[in-house]
């Protein structure tokens, strides 16, 4: 899928993009704490929210390639098409649970913590609180694209499919 794969690269280029700065930034703290003698007062803060951006982003990464963890037992043992209707299933308890979760409850938090600074940088925290509904949207946005490929074009990424190409390599899952 065209979309899928846009969003895939947009949030790969993005994480990809906020490690080098995180990486380049923690470069500056040891330099200025240990050559300087003056640690810098802004780049911990700096790493702390980046850690926290970066790791939502990679989430919703991850579950939109299938690399999250999963209980692959009951479709492992499910023909094809239960296996289906299972993760179809699967799938809406999730875009339920990131609906009312990360975006609903998310937004109540970014909302309720716009008003607070953090304590160096100033920045108010509901940028911070902000990966989660965003997180959240990009995981509703993967169910729905999974559901609909399996609904329509009656294919999913199961985790079955995974488990049958490891066996026959000879891989353990």
């Amino acid at each position: 899928m065209k979309v899928r794969k846009t969003v895939d690269q947009t949030i790969a280029f993005v994480t990809c993009t906020m490690l080098a700065f995180m990486v380049l930034t923690a470069v500056w703290q040891v330099f200025t704490r240990y050559v300087l003698n003056s640690p810098s007062i802004f780049s911990e803060e700096i790493l702390r929210y980046s850690l926290i951006w970066v790791s939502m982003l990679g989430a919703a990464y991850a579950f939109g390639k299938k690399k999250h963890i999963a209980i692959e037992l009951l479709a492992e043992k499910l023909p094809k098409t239960k296996a289906l209707a299972i993760s179809i299933m699967i799938e809406t308890l999730i875009l339920l649970f990131a609906m009312l979760v990360m975006v609903v409850g998310g937004s109540k938090i970014v909302a309720l913590t716009m008003a607070q600074s953090s304590a160096s940088l100033g920045l108010p925290m509901g940028f911070i609180y902000l990966s989660l509904p965003v997180s959240g949207v990009l995981i509703i946005g993967y169910s729905l694209m999974t559901i609909y490929e399996a609904v329509f074009k009656k294919e999913a990424d199961l985790y079955a499919d995974h488990l049958d190409a490891a066996s026959k390599s000879g891989i353990e899952g």
